[in-house]
């Protein structure tokens, strides 16, 4: 088999026949994932996905792969399943944006990562005009076309400004659709967008398993949070919020929750 892979453009959805070439042509050990990414640039966004999800168990089944005692059907049959459960989860997770001129982007991103996903967080002005060497009226401008396109809240100098759903879906979206990083972005902050996704579905998976099913069932904060393992402040003010804003889940009280017939579906789809 030949070693050439193709390498996708920005934002391309790979092809079953181009995810089956990039498994069968690496070896599922340690270095997996730094072999995907030398040959793509960066891994690709269907096995990175998955790998985020469930490392072990993705590694465990592609080592069947390479199995002699399987034929080519069985082997297609189960990287047909591991491709299908990878849609499922792109579908969840992307969404398709118009493009964001480099310089408005950059001011996006800087909210994002001040405001850490966080819709409450108050972000300076002031930070993000030092950040990108901006005059005042131009960080106003940007920061007009950014509210007028729904991915920020910003009426003043004084109130600051608030990252929005759309415009933490817009960021995680293109880092992790595109195959090269914008210079002032590190690989340290894509690794937390990956980790943010990765707890938003194990989180939702939690709340699965407390309701059994029930979307009547209330569930507190912090039973979720201590079952999840992880710290309440970020499971109120950055998961939860951003996990109600897609429809899994409703806020029933103060301090409880209740998994939604869209939060069933979508933990269904990948228990499958």
């Amino acid at each position: 088999m030949s070693n050439e892979i193709l390498r996708p453009e920005p934002n391309q959805l790979h092809s079953f026949e181009e995810f089956k070439e990039t498994i069968l042509q690496q070896q599922p050990d340690a270095g997996f994932l730094n072999r995907v990414a030398n040959l793509y640039g960066r891994v690709p966004r269907l096995i990175r996905i998955l790998l985020i999800l469930d490392r072990t168990g993705i590694l465990s089944t592609i080592d069947q792969l390479i199995s002699e005692e399987i034929n080519e059907q069985e082997q297609d049959n189960i990287l047909r399943k591991i491709y299908d459960l990878a849609i499922k989860i792109w579908k969840v997770e992307a969404i398709a944006f118009p493009n964001l001129p480099d310089d408005k982007f950059k001011f996006l991103y800087f909210v994002y990562i001040k405001s850490e996903t966080d819709k409450f967080v108050r972000v300076e002005v002031d930070e993000i005009q030092n950040a990108m060497s901006l005059s005042q009226q131009r960080t106003i401008s940007f920061g007009q076309y950014l509210v007028q396109n729904g991915l920020i809240k910003f009426n003043t100098w004084v109130e600051g400004i608030k990252i929005v759903h759309n415009g933490i879906v817009r960021v995680e979206a293109y880092l992790l659709g595109n195959n090269k990083l914008p210079e002032y972005v590190s690989e340290n902050e894509v690794e937390k967008i990956e980790e943010r996704i990765r707890l938003r579905f194990v989180l939702l998976h939690h709340l699965y398993e407390e309701t059994e099913g029930d979307t009547f069932k209330r569930v507190l904060h912090t039973d979720l949070a201590r079952k999840a393992g992880l710290e309440d402040r970020c499971v109120i003010s950055q998961l939860l919020p951003y996990m109600a804003e897609e429809g899994w889940i409703k806020f029933r009280t103060n301090d409880s929750v209740t998994i939604t017939e869209d939060g069933l579906d979508g933990v269904k789809a990948l228990l499958k």
